[in-house]
């Protein structure tokens, strides 16, 4: 297993639900744990989330569009 898959899995492992809004990837790009270790270099989608998925988080569109500029940044 490679290092990418390892954290992916060990993040998928941690935080998605399969009965909550959104796909794993969308769930752990909205992870707001920030002690976790992997917490900087856990995967992120790269497709925009729908604005219902992001409401159910509790997160505004402007917080997540500053969120993926800091990830592009």
């Amino acid at each position: 297993m490679n290092l990418r898959k390892a954290i992916n899995d060990n993040c998928k492992d941690c935080l998605y639900d399969k009965l909550e809004p959104g796909t794993w990837l969308q769930q752990v790009t909205l992870c707001v744990v920030k002690s976790c270790a992997l917490h900087n270099v856990r995967p992120k989608t790269t497709h925009p989330i729908p604005e219902s998925v992001l409401s159910y988080y509790g997160v505004k569109l402007g917080e997540y569009q500053d969120l993926v500029a800091a990830y592009e940044g």
